[in-house]
């Protein structure tokens, strides 16, 4: 197989695991922010994007397999949430283990909420 495909399966077995036995999309989302805080995402896609905005190439063989890692799991979980938001699955009642402190979500979504309101009155 060549290097191309190679880069191609991790993301068609991503795509096509939503059609397995037992498949939960509940349990994708749940995985997915029991591993992840919000401000690691945040800074992971960050660095994502500087690296296509500037077209780096990563060197470091770890880094890029820790990104496609990563990428993979969005993928995975973006297509979790779009099949709650298409089955119309509840996902209120489903009780989340973050990978932070509830206070802690809370408080960053709080500080950001200032500051999107003291911006949004700025530009008004």
């Amino acid at each position: 197989m060549n290097q191309k495909s190679n880069n191609l399966l991790p993301f068609e077995l991503a795509c096509y695991e939503i059609y397995d036995n037992g498949y939960d999309p509940l349990n994708t989302i749940t995985d997915f922010w029991s591993q992840h805080t919000i401000t690691d995402f945040q800074e992971s896609l960050w660095a994502l994007f500087e690296n296509y905005r500037k077209c780096a190439v990563q060197e470091d063989a770890a880094d890029v397999k820790q990104m496609h890692t990563f990428l993979m799991k969005v993928c995975r979980v973006l297509m979790a949430y779009f099949l709650v938001h298409f089955r119309k699955i509840g996902i209120d009642a489903v009780p989340f283990a973050f990978a932070e402190p509830v206070e802690a979500i809370v408080a960053d979504l709080e500080a950001k909420q200032r500051i999107h309101s003291f911006f949004n009155r700025i530009s008004e």
